[in-house]
């Protein structure tokens, strides 16, 4: 590896962005000439928010990111791309800040230049014309925030008063390399090189290195000269912290960072020697650092170390699961022939019994052990068979309770070896309750309060929440807000099944005809639909409806086959509705063109 401190600065052109592919090099040596190149520091502003848009830029190095009303980050802007240019052409005012990520340089155009240049070499016009397009349909087709892009130059700073594990730098490299598997070079540099690299060097090697499309990863720990210069100049931060061998409470050089770095580009790693040992008090590291993410690795998982890489380099496998009681179990099917076919799963999400599911197998449990689990919650202690007076539900929720406080445990979500989210409706808000904290057993309760069948949870906070399939089922949005990269998004049920029955309104049984075949067990042989198949049926049709919307062009709907005539508290069929779904999975998807790329990554 060259070594940043001795290369000479990069010759600077605008020859090198793309967009200016076909223009004469007379034009551009023209732009060239009236272009002043300016550079900002990290965390500085090259253009604020209402102020006219009297000149154009072309990002040089480094990275910028779009702020919308100093809160909203709507877009990043790396070399080799324009700055402005919609506000520049449409002669209006800036609609946004656009601020440094990192030590960057970009070539400053006034109006009157440009003007003076495009009218003489007309292919200029053309060139931004069709630049302006594109920024145009991207923003068109966006509904929400971007998310931050994938980072390329990554800080590494050991948290609190933890050391670097001997050797984490070498272990990730060689895992960015395997998670590639192509030709991108994959960087390394540790603390010995901080006493060879001054400023100007540092940031003219960063170029070189991002115009190869390289991965540098950085270890900051040395001299606090060298730690700034490594954080104000990086994409993302990794903070590595190691419980039980170091106090939480941040460094200064990750407070420093912290100011350069926005917290979507953070993420905190909690070491631990061994996979079985146990994880707690996530919280008091990752509380006063607000990463994105955080993952737990242990030292003796090659595969832990895989996933952070996938993680970081936007390639992270998010599994999402649909609520559907019983028929849930499904999922665990399909858990298990991404297991066999060594497809790995980086994050799981889920709403109902999605999240009991998602939530079992997040907190280590097998397969087979999650099916024993729910047998002997819902057929040996019958915990959704218990009814009680209609007052605030039809069901008491007693055993229920009872049953979820022991075998999911009062341990906090973020103490979880896999990442997992889960979802409720919270009516208190309106809106959707991401449950990403807090006493998994919570979580799996809230999210599966079928509303008027099991009273709603009531947080800590006071929040009223109920089943989160009330007002999303499948939550992949949820998901592409967590992380970049594929998803495998599992509903459940025919998504081309009509629901009709041979029944009529006028069969619908008064208080005394219903009151005695239940007392004498009478039942028709068409029933009217249930109180429990409406609800479920009300929430799956809208769910599904909008989870097709939210599909990126990177994920894959799975819609696992279900035992004919299976309903919702058909606990007892679930195994064989997980041995069916596992095979369907391996034999109708597994190896498909979909999920081929997936297969031992």
């Amino acid at each position: 590896m060259a070594d940043p401190g001795t290369e000479g600065e990069t010759v600077l052109s605008l020859a090198r962005h793309a967009l200016f592919e076909g223009v004469s090099s007379d034009a551009l040596e023209a732009l060239e000439s009236v272009s002043e190149l300016i550079s900002v520091s990290g965390g500085g502003m090259l253009v604020k928010q209402n102020e006219d848009a009297d000149a154009l830029y072309f990002v040089e190095s480094g990275r910028f990111r779009v702020v919308v009303n100093k809160v909203h980050i709507v877009a990043h802007i790396e070399a080799g791309e324009a700055v402005g240019e919609l506000a520049f052409f449409a002669g209006g005012k800036r609609t946004a800040d656009v601020v440094a990520t990192r030590d960057s340089k970009a070539l400053k155009v006034s109006r009157a230049a440009f003007d003076d240049i495009a009218h003489r070499h007309p292919k200029l016009n053309q060139a931004m014309l069709k630049l302006v397009s594109e920024r145009l349909a991207v923003a068109t087709s966006r509904t929400s925030a971007v998310s931050a892009s994938v980072p390329r130059v990554i800080a590494m700073l050991p948290a609190g008063t933890s050391q670097l594990p001997d050797g984490f730098l070498a272990r990730l490299s060689a895992a960015f390399e395997a998670v590639l598997d192509d030709d991108t070079p994959i960087i390394a540099l540790d603390r010995s090189t901080s006493e060879a690299s001054d400023g100007t060097s540092y940031q003219s090697w960063l170029a070189e290195q991002e115009a190869k499309g390289a991965y540098v990863l950085i270890d900051g720990s040395g001299s606090d000269d060298w730690g700034e210069l490594v954080c104000r100049n990086a994409d993302a931060l990794v903070m590595v912290g190691r419980p039980g061998q170091g106090e939480p409470e941040p460094n200064i050089l990750e407070q420093s960072a912290m100011r350069w770095i926005a917290d979507t580009q953070r993420t905190l790693l909690l070491v631990r020697d061994k996979a079985d040992k146990s994880i707690s008090k996530s919280a008091a590291w990752i509380d006063p650092r607000s990463p994105k993410l955080h993952h737990h690795i242990s030292l003796d998982k090659d595969g832990d170390f895989a996933t952070v890489a996938r993680f970081l380099t936007g390639r992270a496998i998010g599994l999402v699961l649909a609520g559907g009681g019983a028929l849930g179990c499904a999922h665990l099917g399909v858990v298990q022939a991404l297991q066999d076919a060594n497809i790995p799963i980086d994050y799981i999400g889920g709403a109902s019994a999605g999240a009991a599911m998602g939530g079992a197998i997040a907190r280590g449990m097998t397969v087979d052990e999650t099916l024993d689990q729910m047998e002997a919650m819902f057929i040996k202690a019958k915990a959704m068979k218990r009814l009680t007076l209609p007052l605030y539900s039809l069901l008491d929720p007693t055993v229920f309770d009872s049953e979820l406080r022991s075998r999911y445990g009062g341990k906090d979500i973020a103490d979880q070896p896999v990442n997992f989210f889960g979802v409720s409706t919270n009516l208190s808000t309106n809106g959707l309750h991401v449950h990403r904290r807090g006493p998994l057993w919570e979580c799996v309760r809230a999210s599966g309060s079928l509303p008027t069948i099991l009273p709603p949870f009531i947080d800590r906070d006071g929040n009223i929440l109920v089943d989160g399939g009330v007002l999303d089922n499948v939550p992949v949005k949820v998901m592409h807000d967590l992380k970049t990269g594929p998803n495998i998004v599992v509903s459940l049920g025919d998504p081309n099944e009509v629901w009709r029955t041979d029944v009529e309104y006028d069969d619908v049984r008064g208080r005394w005809t219903l009151l005695r075949d239940v007392i004498l067990r009478r039942k028709r042989a068409a029933e009217f639909p249930s109180i429990v198949e409406i609800m479920s049926r009300s929430m799956v049709v809208a769910s599904r409806m909008a989870s097709k919307e939210m599909l990126e062009d990177q994920d894959i709907l799975v819609n696992p086959p279900i035992i004919p005539g299976m309903q919702i508290l058909d606990w007892h069929m679930g195994r064989e509705l997980a041995q069916m779904a596992r095979e369907y999975i391996a034999e109708q998807v597994i190896h498909s063109a979909d999920l081929k790329g997936f297969v031992g990554t």
